[in-house]
């Protein structure tokens, strides 16, 4: 009986073909009768392929699908599949950036999806609202349209706060991410270039020079409030409380209340399969292309006793980062039986479409601190997937301003 239901599964999606290439030749051919030039019903088919496209992904994952036993106790034929529920894309959205954490990457997915769907951000003068202070208001360019509406999606670096940015995105999904507190300060140090004020000695490096008097240079070089428990410090934790237990707890406990999905970057790809249930969006709205990758020259190796020395100067991103590391598993979990299968396919139409539009030969090292990819291919698909956070801040705020300016 399996091999029958997935046949059943792979003849629908030739059907909703079939009835797609159908309606547009109907189309044609009335366009015909009535002396209608058909460059004029172009539109109507793209509609046309974007909703078989559409429901082809919707589909594609039932070729795969693990399929109950039909139950014969009963003499029931009912097939016991894994169709999600049905629910309405969520548009409203809070993004907190975290530093160093893949919040570039995370930040365009958002900004792709909102932009294509005239959906209204908050947006600044540049791609960060507000650092080192915590978001206000005033950080927003004033829209006169708007009217007092309320915006859409806030997706720029902007230090979490929860009241200012109810007021702007009331009722809003807020996810935000986090990364390995080892790694995330490593690769801030780096990118930030902080070791330029620090002396080293001979055969050390400028981390371990750092992290071994870290309190002799904090506070002494160019964002420093990212060398010591970063993450919190961009989810509103002040640095004045970094050695309070119970300060850092109830932080902790409070962003575990207020937030509704924490990403990991240990585990990206897991982590948007749940975005995409969470948001109610297709597989297409969560594909990625990394925003750039960190060149060696601005990179340091950790051995096990410098990781042991980042985790003690680091300690409120340590706890930050184990409990919701756990909440995340919890949430995997909740998923149900189809997360692997879900999972499998999004990396595979995530690979297709980076093997479509990335040139595996060539870089682009123009910033010293990191390598970009390249399109092999400059098409549309290509190009929106692609570009980053500050691309797509800049299309953002023309769009705003040209509308709601």
């Amino acid at each position: 009986m399996v091999p029958q239901t997935k046949t059943i599964c792979l003849q629908s999606k030739r059907i909703i073909v079939v009835i797609s290439l159908s309606l547009y030749v109907i189309v044609a051919i009335l366009g015909l009768l009535h002396q209608v030039n058909l460059p004029r019903l172009k539109p109507l088919f793209k509609s046309n392929v974007r909703l078989t496209a559409g429901l082809y992904r919707s589909f594609a994952p039932l070729a795969e699908l693990e399929w109950g036993d039909m139950s014969n106790n009963n003499n029931n034929n009912t097939l016991v599949s894994t169709h999600e529920p049905e629910c309405s894309p969520k548009q409203k959205i809070v993004f907190i950036k975290t530093h160093k954490t893949a919040s570039t990457t995370t930040a365009s997915i958002f900004e792709r999806y909102g932009y294509y769907r005239n959906l209204t951000f908050v947006t600044g003068k540049s791609h960060v609202l507000s650092f080192p202070g915590k978001f206000n208001r005033k950080d927003v360019l004033s829209f006169p349209k708007m009217k007092k509406k309320t915006f859409d999606i806030l997706a720029n670096h902007a230090r979490y706060d929860r009241k200012e940015m109810s007021l702007l995105i009331p009722n809003a999904v807020y996810v935000t991410i986090l990364r390995k507190p080892e790694d995330q300060l490593e690769s801030a140090f780096g990118y930030f270039e902080m070791y330029k004020t620090i002396n080293k000695l001979e055969g050390e490096t400028h981390l371990e020079a750092y992290m071994k008097d870290p309190k002799k240079y904090w506070k002494k070089f160019k964002m420093w409030q990212l060398s010591r428990n970063g993450q919190l410090f961009d989810l509103g934790f002040e640095h004045e409380f970094d050695e309070d237990d119970v300060k850092l707890e109830g932080a902790i406990q409070d962003l575990d209340e207020e937030l509704d999905l924490v990403l990991i970057r240990e585990y990206y790809d897991e982590s948007l399969i749940l975005l995409r249930k969470l948001l109610c969006w297709d597989y297409e709205d969560i594909l990625y292309i990394s925003a750039g990758v960190r060149s060696s020259s601005h990179r340091f190796q950790k051995s096990d006793e410098l990781i042991a020395k980042i985790k003690k100067w680091n300690h409120g991103d340590v706890l930050l980062y184990d409990h919701f590391n756990r909440t995340f598993w919890k949430k995997v979990d909740a998923y149900g039986k189809d997360f692997q299968r879900d999972l499998k396919f999004f990396r595979q139409l995530n690979q297709e479409a980076f093997d479509q539009c990335i040139d595996s030969y060539r870089l682009d090292r123009e910033d010293r601190r990191e390598d970009k990819f390249v399109l092999k291919n400059n098409t549309e698909r290509c190009t929106r997937i692609l570009r980053a956070d500050i691309g797509y801040t800049k299309l953002i705020r023309t769009y705003m301003k040209k509308k709601y300016g």
